[in-house]
């Protein structure tokens, strides 16, 4: 034997969705009151989208970079100077058309290097560059100064 529940001040789904429910004027209570409210704001935020530009709209889904990790890494110990600027100059520019966010480069810090080190300040130079001409957004070496660094995250 089941019971039926009775509400004495339900409405049926035709009252809801036509508005008509018999409330008092200015009662948002109905569907079609509530959807219009709420709407309006949906309407707000979508044409504060539509009117940025699209460079703010990338940052919209743009993670942020120090919660990714990076998806490639490249170990330049052992390389010359030439040799290791190309390798890292092939990959910066390869990041956006291979969809690549992060690439993470180690350069050492130059400890067995005659003088200064040469291969990080090298590629100190070679990654200035190459964020000048928009083939990366963001530099950021671990230590935060490329003098106490050995490896720097390249971001797309």
């Amino acid at each position: 034997m089941s019971k039926k529940f009775q509400n004495n001040n339900s409405m049926n789904f035709a009252e809801l969705f036509s508005g008509k429910t018999g409330k008092k004027e200015g009662e948002k209570e109905s569907f079609a009151d509530l959807l219009e409210e709420y709407s309006d704001i949906d309407f707000e935020i979508h044409k504060r989208e539509k009117e940025s530009s699209a460079e703010e709209q990338k940052e919209f889904f743009r993670p942020r970079s120090e919660n990714v990790l990076p998806e490639f890494e490249i170990d330049l110990h052992g390389l010359t100077q030439d040799e290791a600027e190309k390798v890292v100059e092939t990959n910066v520019r390869a990041m956006k058309s291979g969809r690549i966010y992060k690439i993470r480069i180690v350069t050492g810090k130059g400890l067995h290097s005659k003088s200064s080190p040469v291969i990080r300040n090298a590629i100190d130079i070679l990654l200035r560059q190459l964020k000048k001409e928009g083939c990366c957004s963001k530099i950021e070496w671990d230590k935060k100064s490329v003098e106490e660094s050995g490896q720097v995250d390249v971001i797309a």
